[in-house]
């Protein structure tokens, strides 16, 4: 992630914000063409290879981690985990499916596959705050 501005593209990837897909990845799902961090409002937003454009909330995107501890993976149950003022330090590709978010709490084992990320744009996983609901309560903040 470039640093010295608030508004920037993630590094470690390429403009496009996603590894290089190739003929297999087109067909199975959208991936990302541009990932953009807005620090100051607390939001990334992801362009995607279909023309869709995702805005998530970083609480949002912090509080669903996919990863095996966040989610309950040892006991089974999926839950939000909220951290307050999340602050997302970088972002790494995983392949052709997913990227790797890095916290400023240290936490750095999720993988956000992109199915991943546009299922839950539309609905959390379980019951907890909507995307829609923190992005408007973020905005109310600032």
């Amino acid at each position: 992630m470039r640093t010295g501005c608030a508004d920037h593209t993630l590094a470690g990837e390429s403009r496009t914000g996603a590894a290089p897909t190739d003929k297999r990845s087109t067909t199975m799902t959208s991936t990302p063409t541009d990932v953009h961090l807005r620090e100051r409002e607390g939001v990334l937003d992801i362009d995607w290879t279909d023309g869709h454009k995702s805005r998530f909330s970083l609480r949002y995107l912090r509080g669903w981690c996919p990863c095996a501890v966040c989610q309950g993976h040892l006991h089974g149950v999926t839950t939000f985990v909220d951290q307050p003022a999340p602050r997302l330090l970088g972002a790494e590709p995983v392949g052709t499916y997913a990227m790797r978010l890095q916290w400023s709490d240290g936490h750095r084992t999720g993988i956000y596959a992109f199915k991943y990320l546009r299922a839950i744009e539309l609905a959390p996983p379980a019951e907890g705050p909507s995307n829609e609901q923190l992005l408007a309560s973020d905005a109310q903040s600032s």
